[in-house]
C-alpha cells in the first residue's frame, strides 16, 4: 500500500515538472538559430526638416527567422523608442516601419543622426543611420505673371508682339523657370542652380502670327528644394471674344484678391453679344465689362464719356450704374458698342428647408432637408466640418432675397467645398450645388459639377456669396 502511494507521488511530480517545462517554452526562452542578419531598408537615409515639424521614419524590415524588436534612438531629442514585435507567441518576418516624431522647437540648425536598429529572434542586429538636416524648405516659390493677362483677346489683323513678363521669388533659393507655348513652338528655360538667386524678373517677347489661334502660355517655377508653382495664361487671337465678365470692383487688385468668382462670368448670346443677369445688393452699384479676368487692360467696356448711350472700349470708360437694389438684365454688343438695362423679378423656385418633424424617423428618412450650408474641409473655425452633412457651415440667408446666401469664415490649407443641405443622419439630401470646375470656378452647377479644391497657403478670412437663381458664387477676401 505504501509502495503504491510512493509511485503515485512520483507520477504527480513528474507531470508537474513536464508542465512547468512546457509552460516556460515561450519564444523568449527558445534558442533561435539565425545565420543571416535581418534586412533593414529605409525609404530615405536623409530627411530635410525644421524645428517644430513632424517627420516620419519609414522603411521595410524582413527576417527569415523572425523580427524581435526595432530601436529608434537619438539622445539630443530624448528619443529612445523600442518597438517590440515578439509578442503573444507571434512570429513576424516582415514589417513596414512608419514612425512619426515631432522635432523639438529648440533643435539646433545642424545635422542630426538617428540610430535605427533591428534585432531578430536569433539575436543578430542590423543598424543604419538616418541623417536629419534642419534646412527643410516647405514654402512654395512665388510666381507673379504681369503679362499677358489671362483671357487676353487680340485681333489678328497683323503679326503682333506679345510681352511675357513675370517676377519669381523664393524665401531660400530659386531652382529654375520654364515658359512654354505649344502652338508657337516656344520654350524658354532658365536654371538658377548653384547661383543663390532668390528674386528674378523675367522678360521676353514673342510674335503672334496674323491668324486665328488660341495660345496657352505655361509658366513653371521651382525652388532649390523642388517645390513647384505653375500657372497658365490664355491668349485668344480672334475677332470674337470667347468670354465676357461683369466687374463690380474698381481695381486690378480687387480682380485677383478673391479665391474665386470675381469678375462674374456672363452669358454669350452671339458673336460679341452678351447678356448679364446680376443682383445689385446696394443702390447705385457700378459695373463694367471685361473679357479678361485679372485686369481692366487691355479691354474694358463701359459707357462712353462723350456719349452716354454708347459703350467704349477703354479703361477710362464710365461704369453702368444700377440705381436700385434688385435683379438687372444688361445686354451688350461690343461690335456695335450698344447696351440696354432692365430691372426684373425672377420667377424661379428657391431653396426651402424641410425640418418640421425632427423626431419622426420616417420623415427624416424620406423628406428631411436641413438648412443650406458649406460642406467640405479647410475651415479652421469649424474643426468638425470634414465633409459632414450633419454639421455644415450654415449660410446666412438674405431675408430680402431668398435666392441669396452668405457666410464669412476663415480658410487655410487644402480647401474643398460644395453647397449642401444639412441632414441629422449625415445623408446627402437634394438639392446640392457643386461647381463647373475644381480650381477657379466660374459658376455653380445644380445637382452636378465638381467639388472646389483650392490651396490657401495661410489663414485668410473670406466672405462667400451664393446666388441660387444666378448660379454664381464668389469668395472675396475680408480686409
Amino acid at each position: 500500500m505504501k509502495r503504491k502511494l510512493k509511485l503515485g507521488k512520483v507520477g504527480v511530480l513528474l507531470m508537474a515538472a513536464l508542465f512547468f517545462m512546457s509552460s516556460c517554452d515561450s519564444d523568449d526562452d527558445k534558442k533561435w538559430t539565425a545565420t543571416v542578419d535581418p534586412v533593414l531598408t529605409l525609404s530615405a537615409d536623409k530627411i530635410h526638416s525644421k524645428p517644430g515639424r513632424t517627420f516620419t521614419i519609414e522603411g521595410r524590415i524582413e527576417d527569415e527567422v523572425g523580427i524581435k524588436s526595432i530601436s529608434l534612438k537619438i539622445d539630443e531629442w530624448y528619443l529612445d523608442k523600442v518597438i517590440e514585435l515578439n509578442k503573444d507567441d507571434a512570429i513576424i518576418k516582415a514589417y513596414d516601419l512608419n514612425y512619426s516624431f515631432l522635432i523639438p522647437e529648440s533643435a539646433e540648425d545642424k545635422e542630426f543622426e538617428i540610430d535605427v536598429a533591428v534585432t531578430n529572434l536569433g539575436g543578430l542586429i542590423t543598424s543604419k543611420t538616418l541623417k536629419v538636416f534642419m534646412d527643410g524648405d516647405f514654402v512654395d516659390p512665388v510666381l507673379q505673371v504681369s503679362s499677358p493677362v489671362d483671357g487676353l483677346t487680340i485681333e489678328p489683323t497683323e503679326e503682333t508682339p506679345l510681352d511675357l513678363l513675370c517676377t519669381i521669388s523664393d524665401d531660400r533659393q530659386l531652382g529654375y523657370l520654364i515658359v512654354e507655348e505649344e502652338n508657337l513652338n516656344f520654350y524658354d528655360s532658365i536654371s538658377f542652380v548653384g547661383m543663390g538667386v532668390s528674386l528674378y524678373d523675367y522678360a521676353q517677347t514673342v510674335m503672334l502670327p496674323a491668324e486665328k489661334q488660341s495660345y496657352h502660355f505655361n509658366f513653371t517655377v521651382a525652388d532649390s528644394a523642388g517645390l513647384l508653382v505653375t500657372t497658365m495664361r490664355t491668349v485668344e487671337a480672334s475677332f470674337v471674344y470667347q468670354k465676357m465678365y461683369l466687374a463690380d470692383v474698381e481695381t486690378d487688385a480687387e480682380l485677383v484678391s478673391d479665391l474665386f468668382g470675381v469678375p462674374m462670368l456672363i452669358e454669350t448670346t452671339g458673336s460679341n453679344t452678351f447678356v448679364a443677369e446680376y443682383y445689385s445688393a446696394a443702390a447705385n452699384t457700378e459695373v463694367k465689362f471685361i473679357p479678361q479676368t485679372s485686369s481692366f487692360d487691355p479691354h474694358c467696356f463701359g459707357i462712353d464719356p462723350s456719349n452716354s448711350e454708347k459703350l467704349i472700349d477703354s479703361r477710362e470708360a464710365l461704369p453702368i450704374i444700377l440705381p436700385e437694389v434688385g435683379y438687372y438684365r444688361i445686354n451688350i454688343d461690343v461690335n456695335e458698342l450698344t447696351f440696354s438695362v432692365e430691372k426684373f423679378v425672377p420667377d424661379y423656385w428657391f431653396f426651402e428647408s424641410k425640418t418640421e418633424f425632427p423626431d419622426d424617423d420616417d420623415y427624416i428618412n424620406s423628406t428631411w432637408v436641413g438648412e443650406l450650408g458649406i460642406v467640405g474641409k479647410g475651415f479652421p473655425e469649424y474643426p468638425d466640418q470634414n465633409w459632414s452633412t450633419g454639421n455644415p457651415v450654415t449660410f446666412d440667408r438674405d431675408p430680402d432675397n431668398l435666392y441669396r446666401f452668405t457666410k464669412t469664415l476663415d480658410m487655410e490649407g487644402t480647401v474643398e467645398m460644395i453647397f449642401q443641405p444639412q441632414h441629422p443622419w449625415g445623408w446627402w439630401p437634394d438639392p446640392f450645388w457643386r461647381f463647373d470646375r475644381s480650381v477657379d470656378p466660374e459658376m455653380t452647377v445644380l445637382k452636378g459639377g465638381n467639388n472646389v479644391t483650392m490651396e490657401v497657403p495661410s489663414r485668410i478670412r473670406y466672405t462667400i456669396t451664393f446666388d441660387s437663381y444666378l448660379n454664381r458664387a464668389k469668395a472675396v477676401k475680408v480686409d
